[in-house]
């Protein structure tokens, strides 16, 4: 499936998932958003599962579903205390169901909404919070409806990742992130993010994304550079990532010959 041209699309793709299709997971994911969530006005998917959609479809999507409610944050915590989700690193809460996994949070309590680096006063201000533009994106699952910014598809057709705000909860995350979504999908970095790799990518921050793609990956590959400067080179530069395959070979498939569908 190729990357989605518009709102549209990515609108068809996830109602086509989320209310139509008869497959296990679909009928499961129904049934966690209707019984759990669907209780409020303003609820949204956010950040990956409406990103993969948008750039390859459901064949992309092999991650966790992220929801943002537009709710006062006691409702919320009352929701999570009834369902007996926990609390999670960022403010919010995660719930475990047969097939999915759900984080949920409360849109005053999402991180740069709380700390004050953005003013929502709706759901359509959320895609503005995110660290990078390819997840400035959500789905509406109430009006079932898509929202993003003038310029996101713009991105996801050119293969550019930039930052969409730079102040952020985890340097080493979203360096791991940044590092991961580069070399799998074959992206470049935009200017604002290729700084922030520079400026973090050292050794010790070389070492830090090797730990956590070593411990969140199914499919961890980064500990294969050997350095902070290989591992750079090939995240800015295309033809040398490329050419650091050949070397290698392909058994070690280095992004550019990997499956588009890994998780990250």
């Amino acid at each position: 499936m190729t990357v989605a041209a518009d709102v549209h699309i990515v609108k068809r793709r996830m109602d086509d998932y989320l209310w139509r299709e008869k497959t296990l997971a679909s009928r499961r994911l129904r049934h966690v958003l209707g019984t759990h969530f669907y209780k409020f006005e303003n609820v949204a998917i956010v950040g990956g599962m409406v990103r993969d959609f948008a750039r390859v479809g459901k064949t992309g999507f092999l991650s966790d579903v992220d929801l943002v409610v537009d709710a006062p944050p006691s409702e919320v915590a009352d929701l999570a205390r009834t369902i007996d989700a926990k609390a999670n690193s960022f403010g919010g809460f995660s719930l475990a169901e047969p097939g999915w996994n759900v984080d949920f949070w409360a849109l005053e309590t999402t991180w740069a909404v709380r700390e004050g680096h953005v003013r929502a006063r709706g759901l359509p201000d959320f895609p503005r919070s995110t660290f990078f533009n390819y997840d400035a994106i959500l789905y509406d699952i109430r009006k079932r409806r898509v929202l993003c910014g003038d310029t996101y598809f713009a991105g996801l057709h050119q293969k550019v990742m930039e930052i969409n705000l730079l102040p952020n909860p985890t340097t080493v995350g979203n360096l791991y992130r940044a590092v991961r979504r580069i070399l799998l999908w074959d992206l470049s970095a935009g200017p604002k993010l290729q700084a922030f790799i520079r400026d973090n990518l050292d050794e010790s921050g070389f070492r830090d994304v090797v730990k956590a793609d070593n411990r969140k990956s199914a499919t961890p590959f980064l500990y294969k550079y050997k350095s902070a400067q290989e591992l750079s080179q090939a995240v800015m530069c295309k033809e040398y990532r490329r050419s650091m395959a050949t070397y290698y070979g392909a058994q070690l498939s280095f992004p550019g010959f990997c499956h588009p569908q890994h998780p990250v």
